[in-house]
């Protein structure tokens, strides 16, 4: 019975802005709890990611004891987004991600006037309505029982340190993990083994699916500290991981059972 450690977790609130790093994260269906759970959108309602401003990389964002999203950057004072309770009376609006079409709750305009300074373009920010079922679709394929909130199509992604290291052996400037934004960082395994696994389970119980491998795209090449952007790594990656679904880093999981985790678990691999 082979196991592997959790040594990262991760949370992103809103995203394509910075994470959180994590000693102890509760897992719902939809991910780790509040994991990309607001999204910031042109007026229209379009999702914004780091793909078209890397700047967004900037921004520094937290959760605390009540649940209000804090959000900072150089140069800005910092801004409280208090949290809102949805209830029958409480307006929503239509926005986008990618193909999928999902209710929202527009956050007003202090947040779009501060995010749309920083970032230089007009915005809006948005969090997700709070029981709104957005399921997890794939090339016609549809997981039963599951939806996600504003990530790109899957709840999680995990990747091992050992695959970083693989990559980085073969970059002439290492790479740090935050380029791929993952949710769950494991050690203990040998180079892309995640990518035969079909479950990770706690001893509590916690059960985590394998979906699909993750196709990479041009935000692993902006440095998340300080939002420039080169060709690396992908452009080493796609030598060695260049698929015709496209260059794949990591694994994206489904939350079969949900749970907690914390940095130090051990999960068992099936």
């Amino acid at each position: 019975m082979k196991k592997v450690s959790i040594v990262e977790l991760h949370r992103y609130p809103v995203k394509s802005l910075g994470g959180i790093d994590l000693q102890e994260a509760i897992l719902e269906e939809k991910g780790i709890t509040f994991d990309r759970n607001w999204l910031v959108t042109t007026p229209s309602g379009k999702f914004i990611t780091q793909r078209e401003i890397p700047r967004m990389a900037l921004i520094k964002t937290s959760i605390n004891e009540v649940g209000d999203l804090l959000l900072e950057a150089e140069g800005r004072a910092p801004l409280t987004v208090a949290k809102t309770i949805h209830t029958e009376s409480t307006e929503f609006k239509r926005v986008t991600v990618w193909r999928d079409e999902c209710y929202a709750v527009d956050e007003g305009d202090a947040a779009a006037e501060w995010l749309s300074t920083f970032l230089n373009t007009k915005t809006r920010l948005v969090k997700m309505k709070d029981d709104f079922v957005r399921p997890v679709i794939d090339d016609g394929k549809h997981f039963e029982d599951t939806s996600v909130r504003f990530q790109d199509q899957y709840p999680l992604l995990i990747i091992s340190r050992a695959s970083l290291k693989f990559l980085n052996d073969k970059l002439a400037k290492p790479v740090p993990m935050n380029r791929f934004r993952p949710n769950i960082v494991v050690d203990d395994c040998e180079a892309f083994e995640e990518d035969s696994w079909t479950a990770l389970k706690s001893e509590d119980g916690l059960t985590l699916t394998a979906a699909k491998g993750c196709a990479r795209c041009v935000i692993t090449t902006t440095d998340q500290l300080t939002a420039q952007r080169s060709v690396e790594p992908l452009k080493t990656l796609a030598t060695f991981r260049g698929t015709e679904e496209g260059v794949m880093f990591g694994q994206n999981y489904l939350v079969a059972k949900p749970g907690k985790l914390c940095v130090g678990d051990t999960l068992v691999i099936e």
